[in-house]
């Protein structure tokens, strides 16, 4: 992914700012991400790795969310260990969907490889048992974080575009995967 794709969405965001678009509830200052809401493509496709199940969906439409296509999101980003689900954060969405438009921008099908999204907390205190490198009280169990890639680009661009957005937190897994999360802004490379 070429990191100037960045620098044209952002100037469209700016002659596109004055389209009503969600902003994020909680934010103190408003993050990249929020200004470049206007011209997202409110689209999304991915494969989940653990279960073979792949989407496409338009989450937004017409100044509005599809609540129907939010519920198919939820429960393909559920915990297939404990086939729960709960309502995954929605600015989330807005970062895959800018991140996947950029990869499709760069020659890339846009498809993201999806790891993991919502965890109960049975499944989250199971992987921390079991060396999965879980944090106790990992944004996860809350439906704010997600771990993706995209087959056939290198993790590393995915996390700078990731991080330039500033949807919240983002962890680098080398080779791996791309942690994001809608929590405090901070970086870390994991193992």
């Amino acid at each position: 992914m070429r990191l100037n794709r960045r620098d044209l969405l952002l100037s469209a965001a700016s002659a596109g700012a004055s389209c009503t678009l969600p902003t994020a509830v909680f934010a103190k200052t408003p993050s990249r991400l929020d200004s470049l809401k206007p011209i997202i493509k409110p689209h999304l496709r991915m494969w989940n790795a653990n279960t073979n199940e792949r989407i496409s969906t338009t989450f937004w439409r017409d100044g509005q969310y599809d609540v129907q296509e939010l519920r198919r999101i939820d429960w393909f980003m559920r915990d297939w260990r404990e086939a729960e689900m709960k309502p995954c954060s929605r600015n989330l969405l807005w970062g895959l969907a800018a991140i996947s438009e950029a990869a499709v921008g760069d020659g890339h099908s846009g498809e993201i490889r999806f790891l993991s999204g919502y965890r109960s907390r049975a499944t989250n205190d199971m992987l921390r048992r079991n060396g999965g490198g879980a944090a106790r009280n990992s944004l996860h169990i809350d439906a704010k974080a997600v771990d993706f890639s995209f087959p056939g680009i290198p993790v590393e661009p995915i996390f700078k575009y990731a991080k330039w957005l500033q949807v919240g937190g983002c962890g680098h897994y080398p080779g791996s995967f791309v942690h994001m999360d809608t929590g405090g802004r901070r970086t870390w490379i994991g193992s």
